[in-house]
């Protein structure tokens, strides 16, 4: 039995893809648990506290699997994505996609290196620092 590299190839595209939204989402929701956080109690910091670890773990899982399966989507960009993209004459979009994509993991880690300074010193003893 040989194996449908197309089949194999736009399956990474897509979980390339999926694994993006995990990053952004675990972001979103770590960013409303640290405003809950900032403007609530003690309650709120431990929910904070509790929720990061995970939500870490998935963003760098995440973040792995975008840069293991953006290796072959890469390599295999001009076939699968690229001139499909231009047969469709949305090359501008695919372009405007990878642009707000790309920006949105940059913010995202941006935020999570400032929340968790942030929830350093709630482990201190900071308060709401």
């Amino acid at each position: 039995m040989s194996i449908d590299w197309t089949i194999v190839i736009i399956l990474n595209n897509y979980l390339h893809d999926v694994a993006t939204a995990v990053l952004l989402s675990s972001a979103v929701i770590l960013y409303v648990l640290d405003r809950q956080a900032k403007g609530g109690g003690e309650g709120e910091r431990k929910a904070l506290a509790r929720a990061y670890r995970t939500l870490t773990r998935f963003a760098w899982g995440a973040l792995a699997w975008i840069i293991v399966g953006g290796i072959p989507r890469t390599i295999f960009f001009p076939t699968y994505e690229f001139i499909p993209a231009t047969v469709k004459d949305i090359v501008l979009d695919l372009i405007i996609k990878h642009v707000l994509l790309v920006s949105g993991v940059i913010a995202g880690g941006i935020m999570w290196v400032r929340i968790g300074k942030r929830m350093r010193g709630y482990a201190a003893g900071d308060g709401q620092q």
